[in-house]
């Protein structure tokens, strides 16, 4: 008997909960209040910083909250007051007069109907940091503030070299220097133990037409072949770079010392005499054998020239043996012969 109805008070109790829970689910939010007559806004004290490539938000609302949807709000740069980055009015976000640098890339997702108005900033460029106004009208009143916004660009890897120190010694001077930066980063020396190395160092730094900033240091340290050196470029723990070098491997000696510099001239002078022996036979060789070949295309020639003329003596012996005529006699005929046919022609040539 008791046990029923400890069940039926659980039930009951169980199903009054539920009541509730729905009641809270299903009574409506409060309206938002009226705007009033005058309002402030509140944004950020200090600026606001993000990574270029990255989305950001410039918060700004209105005080006391009131729905703002009915009202204007406009975001522009302070730079360009004219054309504003984003525009809303009439209860819509107007396409003109903008900025054409923020179409597509801004939008207001605080909660309007709260008095949120902040401006969410997408794919961030360097050229979107300085100051923006969030400036809210209503037909009694207006109010505005500004927000800082800085972009933080990440600069490349470190590039670190050691030379010579000018007094010499066991010290080397290490170089490290990074660059495309914004803003200036910091930049610390460490050891291989990681303490911070706070001795005497110098600082450089340029811009470039954009702002980007390029820093280099250097400073003196002992020459190690084990206790290697860190320079970190950093603007937070997400945008830092870190370079790491063993100063004594780049190290080159002072000079060569007496024996060794001896034996450098030496070997020096042995490659030269070498090379020149070598030019030299190379060169008689190649004469050699221009010689051989001019010798071989005279002998060929006179060859030829005794191989003909001894074919026109037996030739000239031949006729005469066939005409009975001796070899002066025959060439005595041939030239008889050539004149009378040198005749005949003239003859021939008057008629």
């Amino acid at each position: 008997m008791f046990t029923t109805v400890g069940n039926r008070d659980t039930m009951h109790l169980g199903m009054c909960l539920r009541v509730l829970i729905l009641s809270a689910l299903t009574v409506p939010i409060r309206a938002a209040q009226p705007a009033p007559e005058t309002f402030t806004l509140t944004v950020p004290d200090g600026p606001i910083s993000t990574l270029s490539g990255s989305s950001v938000s410039l918060l700004c609302q209105v005080s006391p909250l009131f729905n703002v949807e009915p009202l204007e709000v406009r975001w522009y740069h302070s730079s360009n007051s004219h054309s504003p980055a984003l525009l809303y009015k009439d209860h819509k976000i107007q396409e003109a007069p903008v900025d054409p640098r923020y179409r597509g890339r801004v939008s207001l997702t605080g909660g309007m109907e709260r008095g949120n108005v902040s401006l969410t900033l997408e794919r961030v460029t360097l050229e979107d940091r300085g100051e923006y106004v969030c400036q809210v009208t209503s037909k009694q009143w207006y109010e505005k503030a500004s927000v800082f916004l800085t972009v933080n660009v990440t600069g490349s890897e470190p590039v670190l070299s050691v030379a010579e120190a000018r007094g010499g010694g066991d010290q080397v001077n290490v170089t490290c220097s990074s660059e495309g930066w914004s803003p200036q980063p910091k930049l610390t020396w460490r050891n291989k133990e990681g303490t911070e190395i706070r001795n005497e160092q110098e600082v450089l730094k340029t811009s470039d037409p954009q702002g980007l900033v390029s820093v280099s240091s250097w400073l003196l340290y002992a020459s190690s072949y084990s206790n290697w050196l860190a320079c970190t470029f950093s603007l937070s723990e997400e945008a830092k770079r870190e370079g790491r070098i063993l100063p004594h491997i780049y190290t080159a000696p002072t000079a060569v010392p007496g024996v060794y510099k001896e034996a450098f001239i030496v070997t020096l002078i042995l490659s030269l005499v070498i090379i020149c022996a070598l030019f030299s036979v190379i060169l008689c060789k190649r004469r050699g054998s221009m010689w051989s070949s001019s010798q071989k295309s005279r002998n060929h020639s006179d060859q030829a020239e005794l191989e003909q003329r001894a074919a026109e003596t037996e030739n000239l012996i031949e006729g005469a043996e066939n005409t009975g005529q001796t070899p002066t006699e025959q060439r005595a005929a041939g030239k008889e012969f050539n004149k009378e046919e040198a005749k005949n022609l003239i003859k021939c040539n008057v008629h």
